[in-house]
């Protein structure tokens, strides 16, 4: 049936006799403008509140599942970097052709600004991300992967700071860390609809492949729909981006709510295009759940808007809508604002007469703290953050309290990992934080007298062993 009306389709939009157009490359044109089509209607944003969804997020953290993954178990099986790339770039060109882009560059590098904010602390921050600005006053963001990111001005007016317009793009940013385009095909593939196309593109084929894929997805035009599973997997991972961007995570709550609310006031408007999105009030609880267990404290800090957003709404015609920024706004420690060295280590050094707490939490017993500090991983100069290298039955350990959150710093030493540091209990001569800048992440070191460093960079999940330098 769906190849009958998929013939039926191409013969009704087959070119005319005598047109200009070769009608084989014509017709592959059709055909990619209603994939692209079918793949626009599964942007981020406004989803219908259907009531079966409703009770999700009672139980335990939906988002649990997620963190047990790194960015190495989500990248197995993806399509190649190479493949990904082609595909975003023949979807930004049948893009191009249905939509007008803003040519404004204020509003264009605006909105290249925060969004590589926020891509530049990701999973992958070596994709070449581009950030595209629709005119169009649908609320609406997308991305076909390949760090193509696509933000609607029917958005960019209904936010009212940037740390929600980061949100979004940083929800987006998530699809491309979590190898959404490639987990799609591969979903379509071992249920039989795409055998042949999807196993030649999973296969390393793609380049052959891209003309094949448009038809299948005429043919089946939910392909390109995310489940709720990589919506909430999106929402998890823009959390931590957003969180380790320097903004303030209350404002991806405050971007569910101001969905929620627009919904009320149009029911039913946009559930067509946003019908595999859970509600936003479930989405709502899932982040104020994970930002109370793990990330306490960070949705009362950091960057909710700046003067540059009030600005960019206003060349959209916006006046009176958005919140003007703080004092605090103005001095939050960004990424790119650090005075100095942005890579340098810093923090106050402590002794830790209350260690006795932070071991308790971390379930070490007969700990004894040799080295503390205590700064802030978005490069403060005053934190919560701490760090700890401890002795423990002659043996040294270190260990970080993250917004409330412990977690024990581990090495890999010829395969194996362990908690125990190669170092004497004499033999170590410092702590350190190395908060987040441009294109890097946070990082915690413990420093011998050898002037041996050992590294872990924070991932907004954990922690990553990157070795001794």
């Amino acid at each position: 049936m769906l190849a009958r009306n998929l013939k039926s389709k191409l013969e009704k939009s087959a070119p005319a006799v005598g047109a200009p157009s070769s009608p084989g490359k014509s017709r592959m044109t059709r055909i990619m403008a209603l994939a692209i089509s079918a793949l626009l209607l599964t942007g981020l944003a406004l989803p219908p509140a259907w009531a079966s969804d409703r009770s999700r997020s009672s139980g335990p953290n939906p988002y649990d599942k997620f963190r047990r993954l790194d960015d190495r178990a989500r990248s197995r099986g993806a399509l190649s970097l190479r493949d990904e790339l082609a595909f975003a770039e023949m979807a930004h060109q049948e893009i191009a052709k249905q939509y007008r882009f803003v040519a404004d560059p204020v509003i264009v590098e605006y909105v290249n600004r925060v969004g590589r904010r926020v891509a530049e602390v990701s999973g992958r921050p070596d994709l070449p991300y581009q950030f595209y600005v629709v005119q169009n006053d649908q609320i609406n963001a997308f991305t076909p992967g390949g760090g193509r990111i696509y933000i609607h001005t029917g958005l960019l007016k209904q936010a009212t700071t940037e740390g929600q317009v980061a949100a979004v793009l940083a929800h987006e940013v998530g699809h491309n860390v979590g190898y959404h385009l490639s987990a799609t095909l591969r979903r379509a593939q071992t249920t039989g609809l795409l055998v042949g196309i999807a196993g030649a593109i999973l296969g390393g084929g793609a380049a052959g492949s891209l003309a094949q894929l448009g038809i299948a997805l005429v043919a089946n035009g939910t392909m390109f729909k995310r489940s709720r599973d990589q919506e909430r997997e999106a929402d998890f991972l823009g959390l931590y981006d957003l969180h380790n961007a320097g903004y303030n995570t209350d404002e991806m709550n405050n971007m569910f709510r101001l969905l929620g609310s627009l919904m009320q006031r149009s029911p039913g408007a946009l559930d067509k295009i946003f019908a595999s999105h859970p509600p936003p009030d479930e989405r709502l609880q899932n982040t104020q759940r994970e930002i109370a267990q793990h990330l306490a404290g960070s949705d009362r800090r950091g960057t909710r808007t700046t003067q540059a957003f009030i600005n960019v709404q206003r060349r959209l015609g916006v006046t009176n809508r958005a919140l003007p920024p703080t004092p605090d706004d103005e001095t939050a420690a960004l990424p790119t604002d650090v005075a100095g060295d942005p890579s340098a280590p810093r923090g106050n050094e402590v002794t830790y007469d209350d260690a006795e707490e932070i071991f308790s939490r971390a379930r070490i017993a007969n700990a004894t703290p040799l080295r503390a500090v205590r700064g802030d991983f978005l490069g403060g100069s005053v934190g919560s953050d701490t760090v700890i290298a401890y002795e423990q039955n002659g043996r040294v350990g270190a260990l970080a309290d993250i917004g409330g959150r412990v977690y024990q710093l581990q090495i890999e030493d010829r395969g194996r990992t362990t908690p125990a540091l190669p170092l004497a209990p004499d033999d170590v001569s410092a702590v350190g934080i190395a908060p987040v800048s441009r294109g890097r992440r946070a990082q915690v070191l413990v420093v011998s007298k050898g002037q041996v460093s050992y590294v872990w960079e924070w991932t907004g999940r954990g922690f990553r062993y990157l070795g001794a330098q």
